[in-house]
């Protein structure tokens, strides 16, 4: 399950019902990366308290000036903020709060990092050695401001991303996430890690995936899905272009069946599609989508396979 980061704030505040410490709890249980993802909002949380202000209401004023430059911002505009670690420790738990897509400005030990955090809007970036991310909607990477030593170390902690690597054959260039790790020289590929499984989809050159002491190269055109709960290294071949529609806009369905279509869509427009019936989920859908709504979208798949849509409480079922 999806949890909200207004709760996990209120968790760490010990302003929640019982229910909701129950809710909070049990998610963090569900998998390593959930509990992950709990610890870097904690990590924030302490040092943020640790902050010295003149007092609660010198703390308020600030916090409420920063609220209303925040609501004044638009959400899907990428913002870069190079202002000093004090700073960011005070208001890097309020951009939690407030859901905003955001840079946060951190310090680890002695190297200076960015927490490249996204919401509801997909951002792009290109990193000290020219290497470019895309990062999709609700994702979160941590990497240092400038790469030093004699390897390019990055963490995907949540979410999605696009890499296209700066060839570098003297500093490999790694991606930490989950309990696997992914190593590249120079190449294009995708990375996910969202409900306990990790999917590297590889566009151009070579790319290692490695778990566990296990180890396989992957081929442009190639997949791998790594289970959280499984040291398994499966290689597939990649079936469709699907897993790139949040940097094209485009939803490009070759052959491609109906149930795999209403996956991408869900996660896509954040809705909750159902096949009503088994007979429909096989149906090749030949067709491209491109900047459309999605009740444009359902209105395409039901012309086309003369099925019809029905709302139901928060679910649209396709019968």
């Amino acid at each position: 399950m999806e949890m909200n980061d207004d709760l996990l704030i209120n968790y760490l505040l010990g302003e929640v019902t019982p229910a909701e410490i129950k809710e909070v709890d049990q998610w963090r249980e569900q998998n390593v990366a959930n509990q992950h993802h709990f610890e870097q909002f904690q990590l924030i949380w302490e040092k943020s308290r640790l902050l010295k202000f003149e007092g609660e209401e010198e703390a308020q004023a600030s916090l409420q000036r920063l609220k209303l430059k925040i609501e004044q911002e638009k959400l899907h505009r990428k913002k870069i903020f190079r202002l000093g670690y004090q700073f960011w420790m005070k208001i890097a738990a309020v951009f939690l709060v407030l859901g905003a897509g955001a840079w946060l400005y951190t310090s680890q030990l002695s190297t200076e990092e960015l927490l490249f955090l996204t919401k509801e809007a997909v951002q792009a970036d290109t990193l000290s050695d020219g290497s470019v991310i895309v990062l999709n909607k609700h994702s979160l990477l941590r990497y240092p401001e400038k790469f030093r030593g004699s390897q390019r170390r990055v963490w995907l902690s949540k979410g999605e991303a696009f890499f296209t690597i700066t060839p570098d054959k003297t500093k490999p260039f790694i991606i930490h996430t989950g309990s696997t790790t992914i190593k590249v020289v120079g190449t294009s590929f995708n990375v996910k890690n969202r409900k306990g499984s990790i999917e590297v989809i590889v566009e151009t050159g070579i790319v290692q995936v490695s778990k566990s002491g296990k180890m396989i190269s992957l081929q442009p055109g190639e997949k791998v899905v790594v289970k959280q709960s499984a040291s398994q290294l499966i290689k597939e071949v990649n079936p469709d272009h699907l897993y790139n529609y949040y940097r094209s806009k485009e939803f490009i369905a070759d052959d491609t069946p109906l149930w795999r279509m209403v996956q991408v869509l869900n996660e896509a427009y954040n809705s909750n599609i159902i096949i009503g019936r088994k007979e429909l989920k096989n149906l090749p859908l030949n067709t491209t989508f491109k900047n459309e709504s999605l009740e444009d979208v359902l209105q395409v798949i039901s012309k086309t396979f003369k099925i019809s849509v029905k709302r139901k409480n928060h679910q649209i079922i396709l019968y």
